[in-house]
Parts: C-alpha cells; sequence; structure tokens
C-alpha cells in the first residue's frame, strides 16, 4: 500500500520538474514608476497544488503590499526613491520550490503646490501666485478657470469678475512623474449696502426674512420701528435679519415699518440709510 508521505513526495518531485521545465515569471505593467504610484504585479503560476504564495521586497522602508504579502498577486507602493528587488516564493506542503524576481525603479514624483496674495475686494482683481512645488524640472501649467492658462513659474493674473475660481497647476517632473493640485480663489465683488422694502414673512419658505443687501461690511447697526415709532428690533452684525417677530416673540401686524441704518465697509465708506418696509402677509 503507498504511503500519504510518499504520494506528497512523488507530487513535490513532479512539481517541482514541471516549475523547472517551465519557470515562471512575474508580470508589472511598468518597470519604472513613480514614488507613490500603485503597481499591479502578477504571476503565471498555474493554482494548481501551490499551497502559498509569498511576496517580498529587499527593502521595507515606505513599501506596502496590497491586500497581503501571501496573495497570488498583490499590488505595491513605493514611497520612497530607488531600485528595489521585488521577488515572489511559491511553495507546496511548506517546501520552497521556486523565485523569481523582478527590479523596479522608482523616481521621484513632482509635488505641485502655490499660494496667492492677499485678495482685496472688489473687481478687476491682479492676483500673483508664487509656486512652491518641489521636485518639478520640467516646468509648469497653469489653469486659472477663465479660458486663461499660463506656463511661468510665478504668475500674474487679472480676474476680471466676481466668483470662485478653481486654481489648477501641474508640476511636471522627470520621467513623466508629475502632480496636480486644484484649490479654489474667491474674488469678491465691491462692497455695498442696498436695502429690500417688501417681505412676506407667512411661512412659506420665500421672502420669508427680512435682511439688508450687504456684501463686505465691517460695521452694521439697523432698528427697526412700527409706523407709531416704537422699536421692534436691532439688527447688526451678528443678527443680521427680521423675521417679522417682536424681540418679546410677538408676530407684528401686516402694514408699513420703518428703519434706520448706519454701517461701514471694508473699504471705510460709510452708510446712512432711512426708509420703509412694507410687511405682507
Amino acid at each position: 500500500m503507498i504511503s500519504r508521505k510518499f504520494i506528497g513526495a512523488l507530487l513535490f518531485i513532479c512539481l517541482f520538474q514541471i516549475l523547472k521545465a517551465n519557470p515562471f515569471t512575474i508580470n508589472t505593467s511598468k518597470d519604472t514608476v513613480c514614488t507613490g504610484t500603485n503597481i499591479k504585479f502578477s504571476n503565471n503560476v498555474a493554482n494548481g497544488l501551490i499551497t502559498q504564495f509569498k511576496w517580498t521586497t529587499d527593502s521595507t522602508n515606505g513599501v506596502t503590499i496590497l491586500p497581503n504579502d501571501s496573495s497570488k498577486n498583490v499590488t505595491i507602493n513605493f514611497a520612497n526613491v530607488g531600485t528595489y528587488t521585488v521577488t515572489l516564493y511559491v511553495t507546496f506542503n511548506h517546501l520552497t520550490i521556486d523565485s523569481a524576481k523582478k527590479i523596479i525603479t522608482v523616481i521621484q514624483s513632482a509635488t505641485a503646490s502655490f499660494t496667492s496674495n492677499s485678495i482685496s475686494i472688489g473687481v478687476p482683481q491682479n492676483v500673483s501666485f508664487t509656486n512652491t512645488s518641489i521636485n518639478a524640472p520640467n516646468g509648469y501649467a497653469w489653469n486659472f478657470s477663465d479660458n486663461s492658462t499660463s506656463f511661468q513659474t510665478n504668475p500674474t493674473h487679472i480676474f476680471t469678475n466676481a466668483a470662485t475660481y478653481e486654481i489648477t497647476l501641474i508640476a511636471y517632473g522627470a520621467h513623466g512623474c508629475n502632480d496636480t493640485i486644484t484649490n479654489p480663489l474667491t474674488i469678491i465683488d465691491t462692497a455695498g449696502l442696498t436695502m429690500p422694502n417688501v417681505f412676506t414673512p407667512n411661512g412659506d419658505g420665500v421672502n420669508d426674512y427680512y435682511a439688508p443687501n450687504a456684501h463686505s461690511l465691517k460695521t452694521m447697526d439697523c432698528t427697526i420701528y412700527d409706523r407709531w415709532g416704537a422699536k421692534i428690533i436691532d439688527l447688526d452684525m451678528n443678527l443680521q435679519f427680521w423675521d417679522g417677530y417682536t424681540t418679546s416673540g410677538l408676530a407684528c401686524t401686516a402694514g408699513t415699518y420703518y428703519y434706520v441704518i448706519k454701517a461701514t465697509d471694508v473699504n471705510g465708506k460709510s452708510y446712512n440709510l432711512k426708509g420703509y418696509i412694507q410687511l405682507i402677509k
């Protein structure tokens, strides 16, 4: 009767001979990659009688193997520059049968970053950008999201409309190891203050609150009176709207109310306005 150990040994010898006659290989899409890039590694070993796969690298500093180093196929991320030897060992019945190696060269990726000068109020706005990117020997490309671009290192750009712009910088590194960053830039129109004269606090979600139409104010004091001169509410930079109720919580009746407002904006302009408000229900 043939023992189980003899059958196992025979299988091991057969598998060993098969692998030696048909050595397996490690496959990757690239042999030269950028730092921080995920690289997929696969192999052409048939699962068959293989009981374990083991992936290793000659340096584990900054190396991440996913999902784990015992999967048949893995994804490896190299955080640091260097030349790495990736080895896959295949095992049958706790005995290493064969191994294969792959040399990977890791190139430093560019890191894109930038700042801009302080933004004042108003348009047109002339903005200077300071490029703080590193490892970008092949230059830069800017997109200001207003159909304008630049290839300067530290460009200056004029924005003619108030809006939020998505500023994109591409830093071109060696061997195509580029990096891209996008940051928002908000341009605010000129400061100002106007007062609406009608609101409808009836709970329908439309025009339920009265508020000064203000931008870029630094101070504001507004008092609202009824037609007999009784004060209804004070508005300021903390409380900037009226919901149609008195400070004691009573709903105001429909009718005409009056406001007196004093304010200053960020440009130093002063406002002294008086007028009426029509409360409609």
